[in-house]
């Protein structure tokens, strides 16, 4: 089944659609672009890649890449946590929680600001989401991904980018202000620790654990990098190159987020929509292209992997 996706289209206005119920199982007619959610039943028992596009969450069997379903909202960068749960920051003020498999939220949570990118402390369940406001923005940490948030600023950074927490609970977030950052925000404190950014690296780049080192993606130069913490500055201990690697970074947002999942890195691989899936560290051409669109120029904004519960 194929499913055509249209450009990207993301604003504060489609706020109130964003959060209109949706949670038909029918399938959409071909070429529909957001409409009402739906999910084939073998969705609930399967692991998900979940795609965000600007016009659609999509939803595919991962790694078959089989459209299995979509959200029927817009969204941009995308997390999930350790229970297969979705996280979709939106156009509005919203983010919204899915459960795996699951075609309408099972919460809605809101951070006072327009939320960017997500993360979940795999430690505790918290979430945190970047943000951007009238004025400099912040990090919202939500403590187990529920009611208020906890508002966190950094003096030095007036732009937040993208964020991830390391196995160990402590966040990292890029973005710029005073320079161009790469802050820590260690697990228990209310500061940042800031490590500057030269122009050899992306300010808004995916942050992401991998399993041994924070790693932050680098979309104009279709690098990975791995990285070693000092107490000020660090280092790039190891470097990824991923071929054919396809995005509209043009260093401010929407921004290119990425995934990393056991071995795989993961990201948009034509401007057809094509996504790619590379051995990772090792990097290089793709090891499979998933093509679950029809032909068109698309941008794909967001990715994550859910792992059903249980497995």
């Amino acid at each position: 089944m194929r499913i055509s996706a249209a450009r990207y289209a993301l604003s504060g206005c489609v706020a109130a659609a964003l959060l209109s119920g949706c949670g038909s199982t029918s399938q959409p007619a071909l070429g529909s672009e957001r409409g009402e959610s739906w999910m084939l039943s073998e969705a609930k028992s399967a692991a998900l890649l979940y795609v965000a596009t600007g016009d659609n969450v999509y939803v595919l069997s991962y790694p078959n890449g089989k459209l299995v379903g979509n959200l029927g909202v817009a969204g941009n960068n995308l997390c999930s946590d350790r229970n297969g749960d979705i996280f979709v920051p939106t156009g509005g003020y919203a983010i919204l929680e899915y459960a795996h498999g699951g075609t309408k939220p099972i919460q809605t949570l809101f951070g006072g600001d327009i939320p960017l990118g997500c993360a979940v402390d795999p430690t505790t369940g918290n979430l945190a989401v970047t943000q951007e406001g009238s004025g400099a923005g912040e990090v919202a940490i939500f403590s187990n991904a529920q009611g208020t948030p906890t508002w966190y600023r950094d003096p030095d950074i007036y732009t937040y980018g993208l964020c991830g927490y390391d196995d160990s609970g402590n966040l990292f977030v890029d973005g710029n202000g005073t320079g161009n950052y790469l802050a820590e925000l260690p697990k228990g404190n209310n500061t940042f620790r800031n490590y500057s950014l030269d122009n050899n690296f992306d300010v808004y780049g995916a942050v992401q654990w991998d399993g041994k080192r924070i790693t932050l993606s680098n979309p104009s130069s279709y690098q990975i990098y791995r990285l070693k913490f000092g107490k000020t500055s660090f280092k790039v201990i190891g470097t990824t190159p991923v071929d054919g690697w396809h995005n509209s970074y043009s260093g401010h947002w929407p921004y290119i987020q990425t995934w990393l999942q056991s071995g795989t890195f993961i990201a948009q691989s034509s401007s057809l929509a094509q996504l790619g899936l590379w051995h990772y560290p090792r990097g290089g051409s793709a090891r499979r292209v998933l093509s679950p669109f029809n032909y068109g120029t698309v941008n794909i904004y967001g990715v994550t992997v859910s792992i059903a519960p249980g497995r």
